[in-house]
């Protein structure tokens, strides 16, 4: 008897077990992105940077020269993405910020923080002459949701993915007021690998 009921436990068990779900495959996608390497705040006047600040605006434009600030995020790429197409992505969650104008202008960045040219020391030196490099595009983002692209230069948002490279993207605020602030490593821009 208690065989038996051990065997039909069992079995229950395995009949139960979960099928393949939106859910999972949406999990599974996620999986596949490349989250930021490293984040910077970099205040536009001073050219002082903070390095994945937490819980303050990265992308400021309040009509204060003391308070106003990009965002510098980079992205390391692996030797398994040669020959690929990747995808920029910018998304807000319910916890982040987005007021103003919405909008940033998407740079590509020459040297980034954290290449042997480009470090945070000899950031004061460098910005923004010798590192802001092509204009990409314009993005607008609600909090919460997806960025739309407003303008885009150059194929962007997706790109040949550059293999072995840290490449480097700015997000400089449109307008007069703008300020948006996301979760670093969770939310605001990943690659997607298509």
């Amino acid at each position: 008897m208690k065989f038996l009921t051990l065997l039909l436990t069992a079995s229950t068990a395995a009949f139960a077990a979960p099928a393949a779900s939106p859910d999972n495959e949406l999990a599974a996608r996620q999986n596949n992105l490349i989250y930021p390497h490293a984040t910077f705040r970099y205040f536009i006047n001073t050219g002082q940077v903070l390095e994945n600040p937490q819980d303050q605006p990265l992308v400021l434009k309040n009509g204060n020269a003391a308070d106003e600030s990009s965002a510098i995020v980079t992205f390391q790429f692996g030797e398994e993405l040669k020959g690929r197409t990747c995808k920029l992505l910018f998304d807000l969650g319910n916890q982040d910020v987005s007021t103003g104008s919405h909008q940033m202008d998407v740079f590509s960045v020459i040297n980034p923080p954290g290449s042997e040219q480009f470090t945070v020391a000899t950031i004061p030196r460098v910005r923004p002459a010798l590192s802001r490099d092509q204009h990409r595009g314009r993005i607008e983002v609600f909090q919460p949701g997806s960025a739309t692209w407003i303008l885009s230069y150059g194929g962007y948002p997706q790109f040949p993915c550059p293999v072995n490279e840290l490449m480097g993207i700015e997000f400089v605020g449109v307008g007069d007021s703008v300020e948006v602030r996301w979760q670093i490593g969770a939310t605001g821009p990943r690659i997607q690998p298509l």
